[in-house]
């Protein structure tokens, strides 16, 4: 069993590894050939078995197969229709909000090598690609969650790697994809988690009594039950310990807390992951909304293309910790399996 042998190797190597399987196989030893990288398994395998979302979606003799239709067959699926209301704002080629050059993130497992990207004002930009393949780390580099280095610039100006709260200082807002081990206070209460930030950050919800300063629990119960109905997240109270409800509520109070701080660009990674349908539609309602009617800028990292392809103007596949391809949209299934297994060459002269 042979598990992403060719990752790590040179195209040489690579292909002296491919002539030794065959060879094996020749002698009569059975082998599994576990492989993003669409071309090798067309080489050496006799039978192809596609997967997706830890289910089979096809199988039979290599004959059989394509590389487009094993792309198409990796990410396709059915696309729920998600009605875009207009846009107040126009989102301009020329108005870059955020540029990047060279970055590189060291997030294990997730590194990105030099990925380089301008970030239109007002857009929903697509962050995709196979896990481990750096599209995490993006976000977790930028907001300066793991040591990253390169050229950022945001707004025109140098912007600061390394330093959340100098993200956090030019509203710069980041929604973790681990809300359990990064993104919640899980013994605290609902409304300290929505005001939390704020409070620390830039001193909200502050009043002085006294001569001392203290929480303003009056204007933290009002706020957090705005938000609470305006999210529709289910709780008892905004007293109650956000450990105690369900993962899509607690996706929710995230959501509500990044909103507090009044974004310019948010960065939301994995919003839908491990959440119920209902939840996922009204999670990606309110990202609609923040983009199109209050013209926040959203970079929006998921591992779920489908989701991509329904909100965002925009989509940047990420392989080998670099960009392959920034796709519309409407891209068919074919150009987006390509570009994810790292045959990014072929979607430009795919037809």
């Amino acid at each position: 069993m042979l598990d992403e042998p060719t990752a790590v190797l040179a195209e040489s190597e690579a292909q002296t590894l491919l002539e030794a399987v065959k060879i094996l196989s020749e002698k009569g030893i059975a082998i599994i050939f576990i492989s993003h990288r669409l071309h090798e398994i067309l080489e050496v395998a006799h039978k192809i078995v596609i997967m997706r979302d830890g289910s089979v979606v096809a199988e039979g003799p290599t004959k059989d197969f394509t590389v487009y239709q094993i792309a198409e067959k990796m990410v396709g699926r059915k696309i729920e229709k998600v009605e875009l209301p207009p846009r107040k704002y126009e989102v301009s080629n020329d108005k870059i909000i955020m540029s990047v050059q060279n970055l590189r993130v060291e997030m294990s497992g997730e590194e990105v090598h030099d990925f380089s990207i301008d970030i239109r004002e007002g857009e929903i930009l697509g962050i995709g690609g196979l896990a481990g393949q750096g599209k995490l780390g993006i976000a977790n580099g930028l907001f300066g969650m793991y040591p990253a280095s390169g050229k950022v610039e945001f707004m025109g100006k140098d912007y600061q790697l390394n330093s959340p709260l100098f993200a956090l200082k030019n509203k710069i807002v980041y929604v973790s994809e681990d809300r359990r081990g990064v993104g919640l206070l899980l013994d605290e209460s609902v409304e300290m988690n929505i005001t939390a930030t704020a409070i620390q950050a830039f001193g909200m919800f502050i009043k002085t009594f006294l001569g001392f300063k203290i929480y303003d629990r009056k204007k933290i119960r009002k706020h957090a039950k705005e938000l609470i109905h305006e999210l529709d997240i289910r709780c008892k109270s905004p007293a109650q310990p956000v450990k105690r409800l369900s993962g899509g509520n607690q996706q929710k109070v995230c959501l509500a807390r990044a909103f507090t701080l009044n974004p310019k660009l948010l960065f939301v990674s994995e919003p839908t992951r491990g959440i119920d349908v209902g939840a996922k539609k009204l999670v990606l309602d309110y990202l609609i909304r923040l983009n199109r009617e209050l013209g926040i800028t959203i970079v929006f990292t998921s591992s779920e293309l489908a989701e991509l392809k329904s909100i965002c103007d925009r989509i940047a596949i990420i392989y080998e910790g670099k960009l392959a391809v920034v796709l519309p949209p409407d891209a068919s299934d074919v150009e987006f399996g390509l570009a994810m297994a790292g045959a990014a060459e072929e979607v430009k002269s795919y037809e």
